[in-house]
């Protein structure tokens, strides 16, 4: 099976260049990877010019870039699934780096009728700062992480220990999604299944809700979600975040997944295809 990686970004070239670095090392590599940029600068188009080059013999990597016209994530991720080759998609943000089983993982534990997700380990500020002044991205556990997390600044260390025995997995609870919640940054289903339920939802207006409709629509077209927690692991760069759920665009957001959910909508009709 073929697969596609999909990084959105937005301006973060330092933390983007860790991410492409961190799938270099891969057990299985991706059969593409593919930048959805909705609308960085130069820095980022320069960045990928010479990425390009340099991991042309671990994959080919693609630049699929919009304009800057504010909050248009959705849209940009849409156009970036039309131009992929692979029968299978899996989605890492930009600002994360992967766990050198992320993809095998992905791929591993599919379905045709499943939306795989995961969860993050979030490295704090300074620890961040760090490994983006180094250039070698963290992939795996390690007790300078542990260590951030006892002095309360990495949080979800735990997430970063891998786990396959199934037993350990239920015990730990790592085989479950909850609340249909999709995180954008670390979840993969079929290309078909993409289609079925309409791609993202471009009526979206800031990265608050638009991952989480993804489970939604996918449970309420028949669908299940399935955990690849402790499988396929990615480490999250920290950046602060504007996200509230109490601001206007927020609960505009959160009206559309309570729709969602009310009415069990199976699909949306701004998305990858337009719908009336």
């Amino acid at each position: 099976m073929k697969c596609s990686v999909i990084v959105p970004t937005y301006n973060r070239p330092a933390a983007l260049k860790l991410c492409l670095l961190s799938l270099t090392r891969q057990s299985r590599l991706p059969d593409e990877v593919l930048i959805a940029d909705d609308g960085s600068g130069q820095e980022t188009r320069d960045l990928v010019d010479v990425m390009r080059r340099e991991l042309e013999a671990h994959f080919p990597l693609r630049h699929i870039w919009q304009e800057d016209i504010g909050f248009r994530k959705p849209r940009i991720l849409n156009e970036t699934v039309r131009q992929s080759t692979g029968d299978y998609l899996i989605f890492l943000d930009g600002d994360c780096m992967a766990h050198r089983h992320f993809v095998r993982a992905h791929l591993e534990y599919s379905e045709p009728s499943a939306v795989l997700g995961g969860k993050r380990v979030e490295i704090g500020r300074e620890l961040s700062e760090k490994i983006m002044s180094s250039g070698i991205p963290a992939t795996t556990f390690t007790f300078g992480l542990l260590w951030d997390a006892v002095r309360k600044r990495s949080r979800r260390v735990g997430e970063s220990i891998y786990v396959k025995n199934k037993l350990i997995r239920r015990l730990f609870h790592r085989d479950r999604i909850h609340d249909r919640a999709i995180w954008g940054c670390n979840f993969s289903l079929s290309k078909q299944l993409f289609y079925d339920i309409n791609g993202c939802d471009e009526d979206f207006l800031d990265g608050s809700a638009e991952d989480i409709d993804i489970g939604i629509r996918a449970v309420n077209s028949g669908n299940r979600l399935k955990s690849v927690r402790a499988l396929a692991i990615i480490f999250h760069l920290w950046h602060r975040s504007s996200w509230s759920a109490e601001n206007e665009k927020g609960r505009y957001n959160l009206a559309i997944l309570q729709r969602r959910i009310d009415n069990r909508e199976p699909y949306c009709l701004n998305g990858i295809r337009k719908r009336s």
